[in-house]
């Protein structure tokens, strides 16, 4: 736990916590910075790589990336900005009091719940297997909950 006193206490103590504070704040912000080109790479290598594979196969990457994409905003939000701002507004000598650990508590318990929904809804998949719709195959209405089997001989 990072306590940080910003103008109160010994010069030596409100300086080690403007320190922390940044260095904390300027990493998560680089590790961020660099989720984000990573994924721009991928999704140029995918467009690249589009012309030598299946469009099925593609399809599938994009979705995935998507849904990765969306896993790692979603704490953005949910963990980071919360505590971003939990640890800057004192700068500033403002009070939010109370209301902000409720938002901030809501939150964090919000995420365990947000975030497999989040990851079944962004994947067809798994977005019809929960939701039970059915899907076509070669013309043939089929329940996605059923299996497809084909014999070959």
């Amino acid at each position: 736990m990072i306590s940080c006193l910003y103008n109160e206490g010994t010069d030596f103590t409100v300086i080690r916590s403007w320190s922390t504070t940044t260095l904390w704040t300027t990493i998560s912000a680089i590790s961020i910075c660099v989720f984000l080109k990573l994924a721009h790479m991928i999704m140029r290598k995918l467009e690249k790589m589009s012309e030598s594979i299946s469009r099925k196969t593609s399809k599938l990457q994009m979705e995935l990336l998507r849904a990765l994409i969306v896993q790692t905003v979603i704490p953005i939000f949910v963990s980071f900005f919360p505590c971003v701002i939990s640890f800057t507004i004192p700068i500033f000598n403002m009070d939010l009091g109370r209301p902000i650990n409720y938002v901030e508590v809501i939150a964090l318990g919000a995420f365990a719940f947000a975030d497999p929904v989040a990851i079944v809804m962004c994947i067809p998949a798994f977005r019809q297997r929960v939701l039970c719709k059915k899907n076509t195959i070669d013309g043939n209405q089929h329940n996605s909950s059923s299996q497809h089997y084909t014999s070959y001989t």
